[in-house]
């Protein structure tokens, strides 16, 4: 008989911490015997990420495109591919931290008409400091994006919770209530949870209840919003009503921009992180590939909101030194010209 595959989507905006969770799951599942395999997105041009799980894990990467819209139609043909040929009892599903949920549950059920598989959870990872900044700000294309993939969630971790004081983080656990009042609720430390509730019930029924839940709000208007969250989506249907052929085929994301640059030479690491450190904050991201002048190995860098991680690689294939930053309204020119700098005093003869 023919095994029912279980697959679970990986959400969460822009640096809240899905890959690492990831490695966690992939950890988890090993320990309880089954097979996992692995369907990752990314918005850039390299896969960066994938380069932070085991090589002995099948996986299959979309580049280049949203998940949830520009390649959302080679979603059920990956996931397929998959599921043929590695045979997996587990498959995670990391989005980008710019993807609509719901989208990506419409192509993952698609799917199950072709194979044996079951959507079990939703699992939204919610970076605690950035979701504060946003409330405070009260608007904006990406704290609607951040809405939305917590209200489409049957797993809430409110990771990086050590970054807020306690009466914040409770403030923050009575917003996450009030947008999903059904979905699990884990205050998390580098996504740090005992994650054994994954495997202990079912969590299909959870996941139609979210689609429903998000599909309401829509109806609705999301009544159950603030006055200030209503007036922000009314000025946003004005606008749409005044320029319907430019809206016509717009993303809550589109306001995201991705800049992928390859380096040429290894760069001193105290110069490189203070440049980290000093990135604008319309950089909400970056990633990548460095060679440093004064260390014997590469490494992986992660950067989120003003924090950055470095993990030391062996690269099994052949892969360049590159950055890749992501956000909104960011200077290109600025980033080139600091990147200029940084290259030219990581030069041996400066």
């Amino acid at each position: 008989m023919e095994k029912v595959v279980e697959v679970y989507l990986l959400s969460g905006f822009l640096g809240s911490g899905k890959t690492t969770l990831l490695q966690r799951l992939i950890r988890e599942a090993e320990r309880r015997g089954q097979k996992s395999a692995v369907l990752m997105n990314e918005v850039g041009d390299v896969n960066l990420d994938g380069l932070a799980v085991d090589e002995t894990v099948p996986m299959s990467e979309l580049l280049g495109g949203c998940i949830c819209c520009s390649i959302k139609s080679d979603v059920g043909m990956e996931l397929l591919n998959l599921i043929q040929v590695h045979k997996p009892d587990i498959v995670w599903i990391e989005s980008t931290g710019v993807a609509q949920p719901l989208e990506i549950i419409d192509a993952v059920s698609d799917t199950s008409l072709y194979t044996k598989l079951e959507l079990k959870g939703v699992i939204t990872v919610v970076d605690a400091r950035h979701l504060l900044d946003r409330i405070r700000i009260g608007t904006g294309k990406t704290f609607k994006l951040m809405k939305d993939q917590i209200r489409a969630s049957t797993t809430l971790l409110l990771n990086k919770s050590d970054l807020v004081g306690p009466q914040e983080l409770r403030e923050l656990q009575d917003w996450l209530r009030e947008w999903n009042p059904h979905a699990d609720l884990y205050p998390t430390v580098r996504c740090e949870a005992n994650l054994g509730f994954l495997w202990e019930r079912g969590r299909d029924s959870g996941v139609r209840a979210a689609m429903e839940r998000q599909g309401n709000d829509a109806e609705r208007g999301s009544d159950h919003s603030s006055g200030h969250e209503r007036q922000h989506d009314q000025d946003r249907h004005d606008d749409d009503q005044a320029h319907p052929d430019h809206h016509q085929h717009r993303h809550d994301h589109d306001h995201i921009h991705v800049w992928t640059h390859y380096l040429e030479n290894p760069l001193d690491s105290e110069l490189f992180e203070r440049f980290l450190q000093e990135l604008p904050d319309e950089v909400y991201r970056a990633k990548g590939i460095v060679t440093f002048v004064d260390a014997p190995s590469r490494f992986l860098f992660q950067y989120a909101y003003k924090e950055s991680d470095f993990m030391r690689i062996t690269p099994q294939k052949t892969v360049h030194d590159v950055l890749v930053f992501i956000g909104e309204g960011f200077s290109r020119s600025d980033l080139e010209s600091r990147l200029t700098k940084l290259q030219e005093a990581s030069s041996p003869s400066s």
